[in-house]
């Protein structure tokens, strides 16, 4: 009987170590993610429920919205936790998770994602980039083309080909994010800048609105006022956002935010502060941002965290205006 129980007891130690050590191959292999959305090794860094409001949808919320400007405005802290091309089920994945160790009162989601595919392109960094856990279990076997669970499980039959290129930074963990989520844009483009909307098919409108249901739902039974919001420019097409503010405009702890009819108290110049059609840039998203902290105070009911860490956060802004003292270069539009 001592004998079985020792084999037993060696076989589950010979599991355990080879599962830590899976783990510490995954998270060497896995490239890590400082900018550009995804960035969930910076997030883990933050306190826990120190974030007032939370920001999520694709890339034009982590190239437009600067939570050091939000709070310059506003007195609330924030963050962005957003993905390139996040589609609305990877959102809510992203939500989930989100809430394991912060409480926002307030979560923005940017509704482009009603034209996205079920898969978008960028799944692998979308969902690879999340921690271990249910929400990034569930996504995977519901948010991720067929093709792409296995690495999303395993992600070494992705990464292993790595070897050669790892380096110091590679070994190293997460710090916090100066920019909490905020990827700055140092150029701008002159020219023509109008931004063509998504094709929003009724397959599509069924199937993100089902999963912007679901989001409604956990903020719904988390006490978390929820507000969507269209950017400045018109991917999502005003018949498509005037049909969502029909469907979603009327429910409790709902609130709808047209960026582009205020566009004008943005007072952004889209001469020298876009990136392109689609992003600001650095000076354009500081200004977005300040109107989006002025807009938050203005129409919510939302007080700061308790015992808020104001240096930190003027830490950030003061790092977020350096980076703006830096004349911003033109970018060359692709022929």
């Amino acid at each position: 009987m001592k004998k079985r129980v020792k084999a037993w007891i060696s076989v589950v130690l010979a599991l355990a170590v080879l599962l830590l050590s899976l783990e510490w191959a995954n998270r060497i292999f896995t490239p890590k993610q400082h900018r550009s959305g995804s960035t969930w090794g910076n997030f883990l860094q933050e306190p826990r429920d120190s974030i007032d409001v939370m920001f999520f949808g694709s890339s034009v919320v982590y190239c437009g919205v600067a939570p050091a400007a939000f709070w310059e405005t506003s007195g609330l802290t924030a963050y962005v936790n957003a993905g390139p091309e996040q589609t609305l089920a990877i959102t809510l994945a992203y939500i989930q998770q989100s809430l394991k160790t912060q409480s926002p009162g307030v979560i923005f989601v940017e509704c482009s994602g009603l034209g996205f595919e079920r898969y978008q392109k960028f799944t692998k960094t979308n969902i690879g980039q999340m921690p271990w856990g249910k929400a990034r279990i569930q996504a995977t076997f519901h948010a991720a083309e067929p093709e792409a669970v296995k690495g999303l499980l395993f992600p070494l039959f992705f990464y292993h080909d790595r070897w050669p290129e790892l380096t110091e930074e590679d070994f190293r963990g997460y710090n916090a994010d100066a920019l909490a989520g905020f990827t700055w844009m140092g150029e701008y483009t002159s020219g023509d800048l109008t931004c063509e909307s998504l094709n929003v098919t009724e397959e599509k409108w069924q199937m993100n609105i089902e999963s912007l249901t679901q989001i409604y739902e956990l903020c719904r039974r988390e006490g978390i006022e929820l507000v969507l919001f269209r950017t400045p420019v018109e991917r999502l097409s005003t018949p498509d956002w005037e049909r969502l503010c029909r469907i979603m405009g009327g429910l409790d702890g709902v609130t709808m935010l047209d960026c582009l009819a205020d566009a004008d108290k943005i007072g952004a110049d889209v001469s020298t502060e876009k990136y392109d059609a689609l992003h600001f840039n650095g000076a354009g998203a500081k200004k977005f941002s300040n109107y989006l902290g002025r807009w938050t105070v203005e129409h919510l009911q939302i007080q700061p965290q308790p015992g808020q860490d104001a240096a930190l956060w003027l830490n950030r802004l003061n790092f977020l205006n350096e980076l703006l003292r830096t004349p911003m270069r033109e970018r060359k539009q692709a022929s």
